[in-house]
């Protein structure tokens, strides 16, 4: 039997891979629901992502195995653009706001210092090459203003932290090793868009998952909050009763938070003081309203830090075609980096400022808030470098954002590696 603590995308993904492969699996998750950080939601009859939309397309094996579920990926649609107290589009050759030509118009009009961005063109190779995370590197290649400027609005609305704290992408880092240039490293990856999503929606995704696994006669039982574990068994509580199963493996895919919990009554675990999850709520609109037929934003609005009550605006019903023909509502997803009930109408207030849309209440066929807490754990050099001094048990295993690094992509291939490893160990 195989235990496997944690339903959201990690989990499920284990559970499938071991179950085709003839294991017993038996996955516990504390919520009624599935799918972790990628909840399925409605809003005004039409189901929608509450979650993460997206997923970056590197790896391309990322997409391959979505598609090989039997779910059809797609790109987005508009470009997305930069509040700073007057909105500009974001420059189109770009990861995560570092250009790929230093030299465009769209970063020398944009930028007060653009020769400094330009710099990191002739800058010996060594510059930046020890930079533990994503702003260490662009500060030293490309200077401050960039990273204020561009790429902290991108990374604060996907990453939910500053630049300064996300750890660096391994293969951004190995781009740049081969290349010398961060803007070499950034061209080498720019093969198409830099997103995909799921037609129908994300949650789409851990729901195949969750059903495959199920069809392989994995067991996954929901409202059941596991209170501890051994390296050989699991104890949980359900409706009030508490049980215990016998497990020759134990899968922790739960967040970092509470494997820092579970993970004791296993093994020796070496403390650490986990960073504080950045505050997010999101208020989903659906709304009439002419003047979005335009999409004068594109795909939605990243916001600098100070300069605006929220940090993002995704028109998303504009960005994903499949919820655009799904509804002739406009679907907009306003976030804050708060953990409050936000009014609706300051959503409102917001959309109007940095869309410059006049919609009223009366416009709003419905909404949704959603509190996301500290969920959102930065994924720190820290918090990587210790996920990666733990040694587990030969049959305790380890997998999720926290540990396989930010994002979809990261996740689904760390998952399945677990499984493979968990398969060859027997």
């Amino acid at each position: 039997m195989i235990v496997i603590i944690g339903g959201g995308l990690a989990g499920l993904t284990v559970a499938r891979e071991l179950a085709l492969a003839g294991q017993a699996v038996t996955v516990l998750e504390e919520r009624t629901n599935l799918g972790g950080l990628i909840p399925r939601g409605e809003l005004a009859g039409v189901p929608i992502d509450l979650g993460a939309d997206a997923f970056t397309t590197q790896p391309e094996q990322v997409a391959d195995y979505i598609r090989g579920l039997g779910l059809e990926t797609m790109g987005p649609t508009g470009r997305s653009w930069i509040w700073n107290g007057e909105a500009f589009p974001m420059p189109a050759r770009a990861k995560l706001g570092i250009p790929a030509d230093p030299h465009s118009d769209e970063i020398t009009g944009l930028l007060a210092d653009p020769a400094r961005v330009a710099a990191d063109l002739d800058m010996p190779a060594h510059v930046g090459k020890d930079a533990a995370t994503l702003g260490q590197l662009v500060r030293a290649r490309m200077g401050d203003e960039i990273v204020e400027r561009l790429v902290s609005p991108i990374v604060s609305a996907i990453y939910s932290t500053h630049p300064d704290n996300l750890a660096l992408d391994p293969l951004l880092k190995a781009r740049f090793a081969e290349h010398g240039t961060l803007a070499g490293a950034v061209e080498a990856g720019l093969t198409g868009p830099a997103i995909a999503t799921v037609r129908g929606g994300m949650f789409r995704l851990p729901e195949r998952l969750a059903e495959q696994a199920a069809e392989a006669s994995a067991q996954i039982i929901t409202g059941a909050k596991a209170k501890e574990m051994t390296a050989r068994s699991v104890t949980y509580e359900r409706g009030g009763t508490t049980h215990t199963l016998a497990a020759d493996h134990v899968v922790v895919a739960t967040g970092v938070a509470r494997a820092q919990q579970l993970l004791p009554g296993a093994m020796v675990l070496e403390p650490f003081e986990l960073p504080k999850g950045r505050l997010t709520t999101h208020v989903s609109l659906a709304v009439r309203s002419e003047e979005l037929d335009a999409a004068p934003r594109g795909s939605g609005m990243l916001c600098v830090a100070g300069t605006a009550r929220t940090k993002a605006i995704s028109h998303m019903s504009h960005k994903w075609a499949w919820l655009g023909e799904a509804t002739d509502l406009h679907v907009l997803r306003v976030s804050y980096p708060v953990n409050d009930n936000v009014p609706v109408s300051h959503a409102i207030e917001d959309v109007n400022a940095l869309f410059g849309t006049a919609i009223t209440a009366n416009d709003v066929a419905d909404s949704y808030v959603l509190r996301w807490g500290g969920a959102l754990t930065p994924a720190t050099a820290g918090l990587r470098a210790w996920a990666r001094r733990i040694e587990t048990p030969p049959t305790v295993w380890i997998t999720g954002v926290w540990k396989a690094g930010s994002g979809i992509s990261a996740v689904i291939p760390h998952a399945r590696a677990t499984a493979s490893a968990i398969l060859e160990r027997g």
